[in-house]
């Protein structure tokens, strides 16, 4: 049965200013730290950089399986502009938007050199020696008294101490311990032993620990988004601004600095961090392309980073993101005297790549095991979607408690929930979607009752920790193994005996590689972006600063706003051509309270009045705009005034402010290449990584599948997945699917058979769709895969040839459609 791949409508915020330009010269910053040839000859392990992004960390989350998240939303607009976060914070990190960095010694310059990913490396990460080979206590009298202390607990869980110790005593390391397993407290208690460890040893005192978290930029993604989507993330927001409360309560002296904050909270915590009375100081990855907050660390003793989610740094992970690069740059150029990376899921590849990455020696390394002999681990395969829904009722019937049905879309979630209430099953729904306080009361409903089922997104699950989940039930393919063990991770945590069941059906990997094939653009549009990048800045040289517009980007040469974002970032991190710096809004948009007409009324200042003239009201509704560079260029008058007194009417509550017409900035290491031969190499590195990642992509999700069909023990297949089948012996678990029948599952309709292309369906798209410079364009129309273009040329969503071929390969799709197309456009 053919499977008609959803499809989406693209919306984009209005898009104003000017689109790539060189706005002046400064000097170049300090070259980066994984990007310099090394000394010490210690390989930065490959890393590709391409991949769909979520804030938190997961690949490809601007789908529906993380809550309808689609690209070209003006949220896609705010995910893009994570590179820094709300520019009328930006000043308040330690500089002024236009600050100059300090001059660079000889030593500092960049040096010109052949393009070459595989040449990337890494040298020692400021302080720390990848080449340590010493050998540290694995106790702490001191760690324990501040156990005791300040949280209350009389002894360490596994493997705790060890690295605690490990860390205090000058050593770096990497961690890989499940979800709930107190990881926060490796980097918490270090961090405020430092002081009492160095006065024993007669050193100087003082210094900050940083804590580089995803969780932070997802608080400002998801207030971005509800703008427009009315989509929070509230469980996960709260989560990182609990934990810094939490330590505040018991006394530590902690912070976090993110774009929700007022002016005058970021003040305050960069005061704090000037006078070195702060212990901890809590941000997201994007902050660190703020220059005024990198300045202001610069001139701070940085004893620790702690890099949460680390696996973030590698390409063979799935949730790859190219800022966690740029966070191990950030520990060499702070001189960071340790690092502690943090992650729940890891494979060998990708604990090597944190490894080489950070620097962290290899006996650095501490990982717990991932098998879990409460959790038995089951498959079914079905012939189609249909036959899923009855099974899962006599399953639930069945194996009674908690449960959690994780399924792809926000639609399949609300209608399987009600098929199993109508089915008297007791079951909610909950997804990205759903208002706060429906969300609120869902998760307190499913915290305080034994017999309620959740069927959810993987929007589901973070910040939950109810210990007596029986039930797991993955009713569609989850995106990889990493996904899948994460999930599953959640049941069973009181130690009894939990269920992990997943359906396997052959049309429901059309939607799977739909999500695997979303982001890949042409190779031409591609090739048409950087070289208008390029020609559009013959002149501009190392030290000057250009903007670019990304939505208007994205709609010229329809590619999504976060493979933009990843292509710029190929720029920075593989090319070393420029480096992203603090960005700026061209318009603010703003909804005015009752009090605010009545304050203005009253309200003398020149500046203010100005730009009161220059607001444009929307015909519907109480959204007001105001174009800020348009208002300083005519009237001379300073941008960071102009953000101020918009800034101080939000903070006084007399406005509720919002952004839009992000302009990404970026300081020019050297040229942008001007040899032909130059440009073509790069362009062709650029999409050869691109589509790697769509084949890495398509690889994971199809590992899943390969799991559970070969003939072997689940558990411990998936323990060597993650370099760790000692954990359950080559015997087996004696309990999964496998091991309880004795033979391998076997699909009906494998994922492999695919129906030949039809030569009438391939007619009817060409009369209906008048693209012949694209056959990846028409090959995405024909599998339900939108973009800008298609939306434009009317062959998206409501199409009748939209997904009508969405059961044949797309490979093959793509053959077919460039025998129609004209070739030298291709």
């Amino acid at each position: 049965m053919a499977y008609r791949a959803l499809a989406y409508r693209s919306r984009f915020a209005r898009s104003l200013g000017l689109n790539i330009r060189a706005v002046g010269r400064v000097t170049p910053p300090p070259s980066p730290l994984s990007l310099q040839p090394s000394g010490r000859n210690t390989p930065l392990a490959a890393v590709s950089l391409f991949s769909t992004t979520a804030p938190h960390g997961r690949g490809g989350m601007n789908m529906d399986e993380a809550g309808e998240m689609y690209a070209f939303d003006p949220a896609d607009e705010a995910q893009f502009s994570q590179s820094g976060e709300d520019e009328a914070q930006f000043s308040q990190s330690g500089g002024d938007e236009g600050a100059e960095p300090p001059e660079l010694t000889p030593d500092d310059k960049r040096t010109e050199r052949k393009w070459s990913w595989k040449e990337a490396s890494s040298s020692n990460s400021g302080g720390i020696d990848p080449n340590d080979t010493t050998v540290y206590p694995t106790t702490s009298e001191l760690a324990h008294r501040i156990l005791r202390k300040t949280w209350g607990f009389d002894e360490f869980r596994p493997r705790q101490e060890e690295v605690i110790s490990r860390l205090i005593h000058g050593g770096s390391a990497v961690i890989v311990f499940p979800t709930a397993s107190g990881k926060s407290l490796i980097f918490q208690i270090p961090a405020l032993a430092f002081d009492e460890y160095d006065e024993s040893m007669g050193q100087k005192k003082g210094g900050i620990s940083i804590v580089v978290s995803p969780l932070i930029a997802l608080i400002k993604v998801c207030h971005l988004i509800s703008q427009w989507e009315n989509l929070e993330f509230s469980n996960v927001a709260v989560f990182q601004k609990d934990q810094v409360d939490a330590l505040q309560r018991r006394g530590v002296e902690a912070a976090a600095i993110d774009s929700t904050q007022t002016r005058e909270s970021i003040l305050n915590t960069n005061d704090l961090l000037r006078k070195g009375k702060l212990k901890l100081l809590y941000c997201a990855p994007e902050r660190l392309n703020n220059e005024g907050f990198v300045e202001t660390i610069r001139k701070t003793r940085v004893r620790l980073i702690a890099v949460d989610e680390a696996h973030c740094i590698s390409e063979w992970g799935q949730a790859f993101r190219p800022d966690y690069l740029k966070i191990a740059r950030f520990v060499k150029e702070m001189n960071a005297e340790r690092v502690l990376c943090l992650t729940a899921t890891a494979t060998p590849k990708v604990c090597e790549d944190i490894l080489r990455g950070f620097g962290v020696p290899d006996n650095g390394l501490f990982k717990t095991p991932t098998y879990r002999e409460n959790l038995q681990l089951l498959a079914e395969p079905f012939d189609t979607i249909e036959d899923k829904l009855p099974k899962l009722v006599d399953f639930l019937n069945s194996n009674p408690g908690p449960s959690i049905v994780y399924v792809t879309t926000q639609r399949q979630a609300e209608e399987v929930a009600q098929a199993l209430g109508a089915a008297e099953v007791k079951a909610m729904h909950y997804h990205a979607g759903m208002d706060k306080p429906e969300r609120a009361f869902v998760q307190d409903q499913f915290m305080d009752r034994k017999d309620l089922t959740i069927v959810a997104t993987i929007a589901f699950g973070m910040g939950i920790d109810k210990p007596d989940i029986r039930n797991i039930i993955h009713y569609d393919f989850p995106r990889s193994l990493e996904g899948y063990s994460q999930e599953i991770g959640r049941a069973g945590r009181d130690g009894l005996q939990s269920k992990c069941m997943l359906y396997l059906c052959g049309e429901d990997w059309c939607q799977r590689e739909f999500f695997c094939r979303m982001d890949l653009p042409s190779k031409k549009n591609v090739d048409n972006l950087l070289r208008e990048l390029f020609t559009s800045n013959e002149e501009v040289e190392a030290g000057d600063v250009i903007e670019t517009n990304a939505a208007q980007e994205s709609k010229t040469h329809d590619i999504k706003l976060n493979t933009l974002s990843l292509l710029y970032s190929q720029l920075e991190l593989r090319f070393e051509i420029l480096r992203a710096i603090t960005p700026k809004y061209s318009i603010f948009r703003f909804v005015p309270s009752d009090s605010f007409e009545s304050f203005i009324a009253t309200d003398e200042d020149p500046i203010a009045k100005i730009m009161l003239e220059k607001v444009q009201k929307k015909r519907r509704g109480k959204i007001r705009s105001v174009d800020i560079d348009q208002i300083s260029q005519e009237n001379e008058i300073k941008r960071e005034e102009l953000v101020y007194r918009i800034q101080s009417w939000a903070n006084q509550g007399l406005i509720e402010l919002k952004t839009s017409g992000v302009l990404q900035r970026y300081r020019m290491l050297k040229p942008f290449p001007r040899d032909e031969t130059d440009i073509q190499e790069l362009i062709d590195k650029a999409y050869e990584q691109m589509e790697h990642r769509e084949l890495e992509d398509l690889s994971r999700s199809k590992n899943v599948i390969k799991l559970m069909t070969s003939p072997g023990c689940i558990a411990l297949g998936l323990a060597k997945h993650f370099g760790d089948e000692g954990s359950v012996g080559e015997e087996g678990c004696g309990k999964c699917q496998f091991c309880t029948t004795g033979k391998p599952l076997v699909m009906s309709d494998p994922i492999i058979k695919k129906n030949p292309v039809d030569p009438d369906r391939v007619t009817a798209i060409l009369r209906a769709c008048r693209v012949r410079d694209d056959p990846r364009l028409l090959a995405k129309v024909a599998f339900g895969i939108s973009s800008p273009r298609i939306t434009k040329e009317r062959c998206g969503n409501g199409s009748h040839i939209f997904g009508s071929m969405a059961d044949c390969d797309f490979d093959e799709l793509m053959t077919e459609f460039a025998n129609h197309c004209t070739p030298e456009e291709e």
